[in-house]
């Protein structure tokens, strides 16, 4: 970010051109008459300039102390950006092109969040909606092969700078083909119009380039719980922890992978359904996959430094999209899943099975919350019966989400923690599975006995955000 006086000045906010000369005089005389009657808008820590480049420095030359406002800490990127252009984009004289190529940074940058979203929602299980667009391009461009971006989002981002979608979209061919004419544009000193003829002009007259080879890329091999062998393309960077998002995962900051799949086969399952659906990330669906290549994870992530006094930021929830411990996991899987835990101690692990049973006898990390999903009557005795002989770990914890139906537990007092959620709609096989809420009754009871156990109890958001979400009651006498 470039710099103005003490400020960084937001990058969206500088695409806008800065007025000059007889413009900036009128302002400065404005101020020195008026005082600023707009005042300069920052972001929450008053560290970025986010509107008032020009107000700023008209307030500097006049001598004159710049008024401020100061946005809360609430408003995301995207919703900075929309600001910057609606405060902008109707009080400039731009050129066509001008707008174009700020259509063009804000249909980029909106790319960008939503597809940090679409990997946020695949890692973390919130649910997950893909949108689908066709191109459509004006009749005189239709054809032209420079031209075959999205044109849907073209026009979206044309008219919220007030132009076309195919003005967005000759931008876009300028600044991939030609860069030194869309700053040009930019500088209002050449038209969109004839920046692209030119460009026309100068793929006509070029050879058409063999085309490069496309570089090869580095496979690893993984195998599924039976043995088979999976090719999956190496990641770039070190492995790491995801950060988890949304209120799907709302008892820890991070998620971490080193087995993916699971054969329950619960129709509710939200992870079976993201796996089947994208095959990209998950190349054999639900299959049970170990992703060796992931183990590091514990010892290559870091906490944020404004985070590190916060304590959930220690805490990861292993194999959000697998059963780590289900019957079918190799022992091998799960002494290598371990052994990277103990190796890392600063990490508090939240480990999760329906297969409780397992976890006697094994080697846990001290620094884990140890817990078991029951979803049904049969699950309780198997919980209750293998919690009674976990020791040494940092907290035992029992998740009931989703609550299907009424449980009765005999003792509650080996755990230390009680999570109660919702079912929410999934899709599984092409088939809705609706969304079901608990009655109040069965979680009331759930949580009195929870407490007189010493159990500390925490409800899913879901239980109340959801659809139908749970009915408080709301009873009134006859």
């Amino acid at each position: 970010m470039n710099r103005l006086g003490p400020y960084e000045v937001h990058p969206f906010a500088e695409l806008f051109p800065l007025i000059e000369g007889e413009e900036f005089d009128e302002m400065v005389q404005n101020i020195k008459e008026h005082g600023l009657q707009d005042p300069v808008l920052l972001n929450h820590d008053r560290t970025v300039l986010i509107d008032g480049r020009n107000r700023y420095r008209a307030c500097q030359a006049a001598g004159i102390e710049p008024t401020y406002i100061v946005l809360p800490e609430s408003y995301t990127d995207m919703m900075i950006t929309d600001l910057i252009v609606s405060k902008n984009v109707m009080r400039r004289q731009l050129t066509i092109g001008q707008r174009a190529f700020i259509g063009l940074a804000y249909k980029e940058r909106f790319a960008k969040n939503a597809e940090q979203r679409r990997l946020d929602i695949l890692r973390h299980g919130n649910g997950v909606s893909e949108a689908t667009s066709r191109d459509s391009h004006n009749d005189g461009d239709r054809d032209d092969p420079i031209l075959r971006i999205p044109g849907r989002s073209n026009d979206k981002a044309g008219n919220i700078v007030g132009t076309s979608g195919s003005s967005v979209a000759r931008a876009h061919a300028i600044s991939q083909r030609a860069p030194e004419l869309g700053e040009k544009v930019k500088a209002g000193e050449m038209s969109l119009t004839a920046a692209y003829g030119e460009l026309k002009q100068r793929d006509t007259e070029k050879p058409k380039p063999e085309p490069a080879p496309k570089a090869s890329q580095v496979m690893l091999t993984l195998r599924t719980h039976k043995g088979e062998e999976v090719p999956y393309p190496k990641p770039e960077g070190k492995a790491s922890f995801n950060q988890t998002n949304g209120d799907g995962i709302s008892w820890a900051r991070w998620s971490w992978n080193p087995v993916t799949g699971c054969l329950h086969g619960c129709d509710y399952c939200y992870a079976r359904e993201i796996a089947s659906r994208f095959k990209d990330v998950y190349p054999v669906g639900f299959t049970p996959l170990f992703h060796d290549e992931r183990l590091a994870a514990p010892a290559n992530t870091r906490i944020p430094e404004k985070h590190r006094d916060d304590p959930s930021w220690r805490r990861v929830f292993v194999c959000s999209m697998a059963d780590l411990y289900g019957r079918w996991v190799p022992d091998e899987w799960i002494s290598s899943v371990h052994s990277a835990m103990h190796a890392a101690p600063d990490w508090e692990y939240l480990l999760l099975t329906k297969f409780p049973a397992r976890y006697v006898g094994l080697n846990l990390p001290p620094s884990a919350w140890v817990g078991t999903s029951v979803d049904e009557q049969k699950r309780v005795r198997i919980a209750e019966d293998a919690f009674r002989k976990i020791e040494g770990v940092k907290v035992k914890w029992l998740s009931l989400e989703p609550l299907k139906e009424p449980l009765e537990f005999s003792d509650l007092s080996m755990f230390d923690w009680v999570v109660i959620g919702a079912q929410t709609e999934t899709f599984q096989s092409g088939k809705k599975v609706p969304a079901f809420a608990p009655p109040f009754d069965w979680v009331a009871r759930l949580v009195v006995q929870a407490h007189e156990a010493g159990c500390r109890v925490h409800l899913k958001p879901n239980l109340f955000n959801g659809r139908p979400g749970m009915q408080i009651p709301d009873e009134y006498p006859i």
